[in-house]
């Protein structure tokens, strides 16, 4: 179980002077759907390692969510339905 100080840990990698090297590279996650929901997304977490910094091949990504945005969903959704009107 990871805690909340290894949280603030994770969240607080600094994208500009990470070693890429030493991120985990996503671009070759196992995904397993025959897991259910939960089990899905710790079986992911243990492979990522840090879910706010990791790689996708030579690009090294950091996540970052604001308190105040809207849920992930929302804009997923907007940025879909903006797509599919061709903006």
């Amino acid at each position: 179980m990871v805690d909340l100080k290894q949280i603030n840990t994770m969240q607080g990698v600094d994208i500009a002077t990470v070693d890429k090297s030493q991120l985990t590279d996503v671009s070759g996650i196992n995904f397993d759907n025959s897991l259910p929901q939960g089990e899905r997304a710790v079986h992911i977490l243990n492979q990522v390692k840090n879910p706010y910094c990791f790689r996708y091949g030579d690009t090294a990504v950091k996540v970052e969510f604001p308190e105040d945005a809207p849920p992930l969903q929302e804009v997923i959704t907007n940025f879909l339905i903006r797509q599919k009107s061709g903006l």
